[in-house]
């Protein structure tokens, strides 16, 4: 995931003709040095062990019910009953992501010599129903990856007053897989 740093250096003048005192070039190994850290984690966070002491949360964590789920997927109700509470646990793990889509790109920033930059975000998340009281079982795994393009350059139009420009391309969801017992 890490590649060798191609940048240059040039010796850029300010106003009074002194040359730059530093320079820094920041490529995708920045962010992606992180990202390797963030996917390597193989710890899950549930969504009501999360939400569970703030009391704002409370109206969320009550309406994660079978019954509300039901309203848009009927089956939910058919197969696990009204009112079960349901868990969202999510994950950064790549490891675990490649369970359900093998051979797929670590999340991650990639950029190219023209400004181009993409992000590529794994979401790997798993919705449990409480089958007896404190009792979890998996119901769903999800599996998706949402990737954001957007170009960055510079206008140096005025030597003295550089500017960014950000231009977003597109948000997409380049994969999704939802499995049910093993199956699609």
């Amino acid at each position: 995931m890490l590649k060798p740093i191609e940048g240059g250096f040039y010796n850029e003048v300010n106003a009074q003709g002194l040359e730059a005192l530093t320079q820094f070039i920041i490529d995708d190994n920045f962010f992606n040095s992180f990202a390797s850290i963030l996917a390597s984690v193989d710890k899950s966070l549930s969504a009501r062990n999360v939400f569970k002491g703030n009391a704002k949360a409370k109206t969320i964590l009550d309406m994660l019910t079978t019954s509300t789920i039901g309203t848009v997927l009927p089956e939910f109700i058919n197969e696990y009953g009204e009112n079960k509470k349901v868990d969202l646990v999510l994950t950064p793990s790549h490891t675990l992501f490649q369970e359900g889509i093998p051979g797929s790109r670590m999340m991650g920033v990639y950029m190219d010599k023209n400004g181009n930059w993409k992000f590529i975000i794994n979401i790997n998340a798993q919705v449990n129903v409480e089958t007896l009281p404190d009792m979890w079982d998996p119901i769903r795994n999800i599996y998706m990856t949402l990737v954001a393009k957007f170009k960055i350059s510079t206008d140096a139009s005025n030597p003295f007053n550089k500017t960014f420009k950000f231009l977003p391309k597109t948000i997409e969801m380049s994969q999704i897989k939802v499995l049910k017992n093993g199956e699609e």
